[in-house]
C-alpha cells in the first residue's frame, strides 16, 4: 500500500467521522439539547441522540489504533502491500457497518443488530489479526 492509498483511507474514514459528528450536531440543534442527552423537559433521555453520539464515539475509539497497526504492518514488516490494503478495507468496512447500525438503532423498522454485530466482529478480528501478526514478526526479529 503506498502513501497515497493510505492517505485516501485515512481521509475517507475522517470524512465518515466528520459526517457522524455532524449528525450529532444537527440533532442537537433540532432538539435544543445543548449538552448530554436529556430532553428539554429534563426527564427523559433522547435515545436517538445517544445512538448518534455512540456511533461517532465508537469510531473514534477503534480507528486510530487500527490505523497505527496498519502503519506498523506497512513500514515495520515484510507484509505484502495487498495484504495491508485488505486489512485497511476490512477495518474501514467494519467501522462503516458498525456506525450504520449504531446510528440507526432507534429507527423504526430497522434491525440494527446485524450491522452492529458484524461491524464489531470485523473490527475486533482485524485488530487481533494485526496485533498477532506484529507480535509474531517482532518475536521472529528478536530471535535472529
Amino acid at each position: 500500500m503506498n502513501t497515497f492509498a493510505r492517505g485516501m483511507a485515512m481521509r475517507g474514514l475522517g470524512i465518515v467521522y466528520a459526517a457522524l459528528q455532524m449528525r450529532v450536531g444537527l440533532h442537537r440543534l433540532g432538539s435544543g439539547i445543548k449538552f448530554g442527552n436529556v430532553t428539554a423537559d429534563g426527564k427523559t433521555e433522547d435515545e436517538a441522540l445517544t445512538a448518534k453520539m455512540r456511533a461517532g464515539g465508537n469510531m473514534q475509539e477503534y480507528v486510530p489504533f487500527g490505523l497505527v497497526l496498519m502503519l506498523l504492518m506497512e513500514t515495520a514488516t515484510p507484509m505484502p502491500k495487498k495484504a495491508v490494503a485488505a486489512y485497511g478495507a476490512v477495518l474501514a468496512l467494519s467501522r462503516l457497518s458498525a456506525a450504520y447500525g449504531l446510528s440507526n438503532t432507534f429507527t423504526p423498522g430497522f434491525n440494527a443488530g446485524p450491522p452492529r454485530k458484524y461491524g464489531f466482529l470485523g473490527t475486533v478480528g482485524a485488530l487481533i489479526a494485526a496485533g498477532a501478526y506484529l507480535s509474531i514478526h517482532a518475536l521472529k526479529t528478536l530471535g535472529k
